[in-house]
């Protein structure tokens, strides 16, 4: 999923269809996040139309980070967008991974550390031979098949039939 880069934007105003091409949205989903996250478009032209300052577009950044990337609800998001402690929200396209790599190497830690919680292989075994051995299953004999009843062959009649 696009995030905008922010270094990267060289103007100082973006209409709302450059803006969502950049998040790779449709136009009224930004209109529906500025009334529901109640942002302030601070410039419109002679139209009417939204432009964007790069500030604000930042603010778009973070709802879509929190909406799109992260799976938040739009009130998950409002919370977070309020939490002081808001992470810096870098492109896919970035070079700078250190973000990643570090997040990466605290699941590995975590990971490790639930390894050394669970039981051991022979602790795993030991309670495997502890339960009683299930039981084998019983077959049934065969059951003998009665024997067809023998085919009936109609009453015969001197009458002609329909088909004589």
């Amino acid at each position: 999923m696009p995030l905008i880069d922010i270094q990267q934007l060289s103007k100082l105003y973006y209409a709302i269809g450059e803006v969502a091409d950049l998040l790779d949205v449709n136009a009224s989903l930004l209109r529906f996040w500025e009334k529901e996250f109640k942002l302030e478009v601070s410039k419109k032209n002679a139209k009417g139309n939204r432009l964007f300052s790069v500030k604000e577009i930042e603010k778009i950044n973070r709802i879509y980070y929190f909406v799109k990337v992260e799976g938040y609800t739009l009130d998950g998001a409002k919370k977070a967008l309020r939490s002081k402690n808001v992470p810096e929200i870098k492109s896919e396209s970035s070079t700078d991974h250190t973000n990643l790599i570090l997040r990466l190497e605290q699941i590995k830690s975590r990971l490790i550390q639930l390894k050394t919680t669970l039981p051991t292989e022979s602790t795993h075994e030991k309670a495997v031979v502890a339960f009683p051995p299930a039981p084998t299953p019983t077959i049934a004999p065969p059951v003998a098949k009665k024997p067809a009843a023998p085919k009936l062959a109609p009453p015969s009649t001197d009458m002609p039939t329909l088909f004589d």
